[in-house]
């Protein structure tokens, strides 16, 4: 009996100690049930200034703290800490302050909010815009369009300028190694031949360069002459019997140039054939180019024509409508005194449209803008009133209308005088913006394409602003890609060029503050492309290696 009694005690203690453990283990249970701590949300963005959020932490039966991830964007947050063991669920805000964001991309960082209890952490990821949205580029090098032989101007006439000449120095600035980049030069073809001596210096210096010359005739010479009416005008008109004169005059002006060392590239049957300079109709200047243009070209230059004032299709057409003409033409040549950019303007719209319609129908052949010129104002007294002078004039006249030439499958455009107040350099005249061989904003602006574009093929680009405007151009390697935009807002743009393979990035800018200033570039790590800050009312140039 006292021996089942001693068993029965022993039996009864275990059961109440396997008890009392059973129930220290449910304590153990309880301790984390229901504790957590998390964020409200899983992600927020931020500005890209320097700010502050706030941001909102549940929590309930647990301690809690908050880290973060290196990053650029939190500057601090307030409290890093909080909760308590006991408590239903509560909310706490935090103050998370950030930096700015001055980069051109968007930055991400990533705040951890850990549980004490149960040690399990969450996360809230931190995204902030980049200091400027982005414009994206798209380029496409597969899609290829004109090739660009260059850009350049005319050179001052001895006969019509007088002492406004441009010297070696000025030349050099424009044509030489560290120069502009300019690379197309226009003469006048001098009616008498004594003056044929003054442009062979400048011509060779240019040349020396790797500058494509090219010359131009206004006066067919007095002997080969007539004077007729024209719309009630007496003008000069070359005599149909003295054609092949006035050829043999032309060549004679290549041999020259070429015993003095300048090999033209091109030379142009009649400058403004339409004007009052030496006038021709459409269809005589349809019969010289059939005739004569073959003996010109026996020559191995270039025929341009018909170099109409307004490139208009009364000139134009015929040279290209007829088979033995367009033949003999090598460059199609017109000018843009009748309007090309204002395309609310009705008529010009109607010019530009076929203006731009010209390539497809030349058949591999290119056409040139050959003169123009922008001087509002030019007449006025008052200072006030010289557009010329003015930047965004400069810009929204030579930097839009070369930038629509280029898409409008223009292969060489060419300024009017390289010096004078109005031009690319600066001259004596009071009205010159800058001093006297200096270089214009006008020089820049021509400048960015020059050294861009010259001896690329366009290829396709497209934005997604329409206040950016942009042209894109690869060499004929295929291991570079030029572009050169125009920011027409005035707000500073950054620009997005996602094209793959980019290894190196530069960029040059001008504004009204700036002439061809390096600015900086930003090649993501993915090397998939470029990223570039444009400043308002601007113009820059990138050149991107493959």
């Amino acid at each position: 009996m006292k021996l089942f009694i001693r068993n029965l005690c022993i039996f009864l203690m275990g059961m109440s100690c396997w008890a009392c453990s059973d129930n220290n283990n449910a304590e153990t249970d309880d301790n984390g049930k229901g504790a957590y701590a998390l964020f409200l949300k899983k992600s927020i963005t931020v500005s890209a200034g320097e700010n502050q959020t706030e941001i909102v932490v549940e929590w309930a039966k647990t301690s809690w703290e908050i880290t973060f991830e290196q990053g650029d964007i939190v500057k601090s947050i307030t409290p890093m800490s909080g909760g308590s063991s006991d408590g239903e669920k509560q909310y706490t805000k935090i103050q998370v302050v950030c930096n700015a964001n001055a980069s051109m991309k968007q930055r991400t960082q990533t705040i951890h909010i850990t549980d004490l209890t149960n040690k399990q952490t969450t996360d809230l990821l931190i995204e902030q815009e980049p200091a400027f949205k982005s414009v994206t580029l798209n380029i496409d090098p597969t899609v290829k369009y004109q090739p660009i032989a260059g850009f350049g101007g005319m050179y001052n006439p001895k006969i019509w300028c007088g002492g406004n000449l441009i010297s070696a120095r000025q030349l050099n600035q424009m044509y030489g190694e560290g120069g502009l980049g300019y690379s197309i030069l226009r003469l006048m073809v001098y009616p008498n031949e004594s003056d044929w001596n003054a442009d062979v210096e400048a011509a060779k210096a240019a040349q020396a360069n790797g500058a494509i010359v090219f010359a131009c005739p206004w006066d067919c010479t007095d002997a080969l002459s007539e004077q007729i009416k024209v719309n009630g005008k007496e003008v000069k008109h070359l005599k149909k019997e003295n054609y092949e004169a006035y050829a043999d005059h032309l060549i004679r002006y290549i041999n020259f140039m070429k015993q003095n060392g300048v090999d033209l590239y091109a030379i142009s049957v009649q400058n403004e054939p339409d004007m009052d300079f030496t006038y021709w109709t459409p269809q005589e200047v349809v019969d010289f180019v059939k005739q004569y243009g073959a003996k010109i070209r026996e020559t191995g230059v270039r025929l341009m024509s018909p170099e109409a004032c307004g490139t208009q299709p009364e000139y134009t057409d015929p040279i290209i409508n007829d088979a033995g003409a367009f033949a003999q033409t090598d460059i199609i040549a017109g000018h843009l005194y009748q309007g090309f950019t204002d395309l609310d303007n009705g008529y010009v719209k109607n010019r530009h449209d076929y203006i731009c319609g010209l390539y497809p129908r030349i058949h591999g052949k290119t056409w040139w803008m050959t003169e123009h010129l922008f001087n509002d104002g030019e007449k006025s007294d008052d200072p006030s009133a010289w557009e010329f002078q003015k930047w965004q004039y400069c810009l929204n006249h030579l930097g839009k209308e070369i930038h629509m030439c280029m898409e409008g499958y223009c292969s060489a455009y060419i300024y009017w005088y390289l010096k004078r107040f109005y031009g690319l350099m600066g001259d004596n005249d009071k009205r010159s913006p800058v001093d006297e061989g200096e270089i214009a904003k006008n020089g820049y602006i021509m400048a960015h394409y020059a050294q861009y574009a010259t001896g690329t093929t366009r290829i396709k680009a497209v934005t997604n602003n329409t206040g950016i405007c942009a042209t894109a151009y690869i060499n004929e390697a295929g291991n570079e890609v030029t572009v050169v935009l125009l920011n027409f807002t005035e707000a500073t743009q950054c620009v997005e060029i996602p094209l793959a393979g980019t290894k190196r990035a530069s960029a040059v800018e001008t504004n009204e503050n700036k002439n061809m200033e390096v600015i900086s570039t930003e090649i993501p790590e993915s090397g998939e492309g470029v990223y570039v800050l444009l400043s308002g009312n601007s113009i820059t140039s990138i050149r991107l290696t493959l």
